[in-house]
């Protein structure tokens, strides 16, 4: 901002800094002062466009005829709480009752058989003996990983390896001669 004065040259720094100072001050006084360009009020508002004259008209029908239903019902439990005969059990008719079924006492009993045999099922399932041993597959899983660890010419990384082996996985060395069978049988393929 202030690069252009100090490369002019001027007599007394201090009347120049009032000057500057000056001119700013007229400056900011009038961007004050100044009148826009653009109208940016808002439109007027016209009342007749402002009042749905329609949707009035809508709304007091739907208010008076609510009224209208409203005085019908209070009429109607006004005559029905002044005449209490209608409210008679010979006015009224029979209570309803409902039928029982005939079925219900089998179904019950086959019910009960059902969850007897059920539980029967469960009992023998909970003390039968596992035909399959999960030991027997660990041990099946780390003979082999212990395989393709020495069938592969370098180390492998097994993600099933970590819930096998508990101790970390040990690097196969490999002979010279292993090594030479190997390339040889690349040499055919």
């Amino acid at each position: 901002m202030y690069a252009y004065r100090k490369s002019m040259p001027r007599l007394n720094k201090h009347l120049d800094d009032k000057w500057v100072k000056h001119c700013q001050r007229l400056h900011k006084q009038r961007l004050k002062q100044m009148k826009p360009a653009i109208d940016n009020k808002p439109p007027p508002k016209f009342v007749h466009l402002a009042q749905n004259l329609k949707k009035q008209q809508m709304d007091e029908e739907r208010y008076s005829q609510i009224e209208r239903d409203n005085y019908l019902l209070l009429d109607k439990m006004s005559y029905i709480m002044t005449h209490p005969q209608l409210l008679d059990e010979k006015y009224m008719g029979r209570p309803v009752t409902y039928g029982k079924s005939l079925n219900k006492e089998y179904r019950k009993k086959e019910l009960m058989r059902i969850t007897e045999e059920n539980q029967q099922i469960l009992r023998r399932i909970q003390h039968k003996e596992p035909y399959y041993s999960h030991e027997a597959w660990t041990n099946d899983a780390r003979l082999s990983e212990e395989y393709l660890r020495n069938c592969a010419e370098y180390p492998i990384c097994l993600p099933s390896s970590q819930l096998f082996s508990r101790s970390p996985p040990s690097r196969v060395t490999r002979t010279p001669r292993a090594r030479q069978q190997r390339e040889g049988e690349e040499d055919w393929g």
